[in-house]
């Protein structure tokens, strides 16, 4: 059940950073959708890991964990991408 929420808010944190900031230059939605699922389960798993928990556990730290990494890393990617055209 925690891999399932951690990948749910990385998809989530894709889809708000897409809908913030898209257009000509930025990454499509797919793209942004990838990297969140990828970073919601390293935050999440790594937060589990590093508690000593099974990596099924869901708790708000492992939660706060993959919203955050899912974040920076769909933001860096965003600015990344966007940096490389002008």
């Amino acid at each position: 059940m925690g891999l399932l929420a951690y990948l749910v808010a990385g998809a989530i944190v894709a889809g708000l950073v897409w809908w913030i900031r898209h257009g000509p230059g930025y990454p499509r939605l797919p793209t942004l959708v990838v990297f969140g699922l990828a970073g919601g389960a390293v935050g999440g798993l790594a937060a589990n890991l590093l508690q000593g928990e099974s990596i099924d556990h869901l708790d708000g730290i492992g939660f706060t964990a993959a919203v955050l990494v899912a974040l920076v890393l769909v933001v860096g990617i965003q600015v990344r991408v966007h940096r490389g055209e002008n």
